[in-house]
């Protein structure tokens, strides 16, 4: 294994042993435990990222209102919530990793 290989084996060991990613499992976990529940989240979440990433502009306002009323119905439940916020905690993390690596490498990179 070379060195870049075992840092980059050694990064995943600490993001996962870091209390971010720990109390993110355990909203995971929790979640679980109710099927129905963890389904209508992961189905917000690919609909959230399509929007974001995909979204027809041509229906782009009446999209996002679906997303925001459907956000607010399961973040009405406590589970929902505490696992949605440990995601985005996750999700912050992963970002300053990849805004950490792009900035600590000399490349010529334009602006967007």
């Amino acid at each position: 294994m070379d060195t870049i290989e075992r840092n980059i084996h050694t990064l995943l060991v600490s993001i996962k042993r870091s209390s971010v990613y720990k109390e993110y499992k355990e909203q995971e976990n929790i979640l679980n435990k109710t099927p129905e529940l963890a389904e209508r989240v992961s189905q917000f979440r690919a609909n959230n990222f399509r929007l974001q990433n995909e979204g027809d502009r041509s229906d782009l306002f009446r999209s996002a209102d679906q997303v925001l009323k459907e956000s607010a119905d399961l973040r009405r439940d406590p589970r929902v919530n505490a696992y949605l916020d440990a995601e985005l905690a996750l999700c912050r993390l992963m970002q300053h990793v990849c805004r950490s690596l792009t900035a600590g490498i000399d490349m010529n990179i334009p602006p967007l």
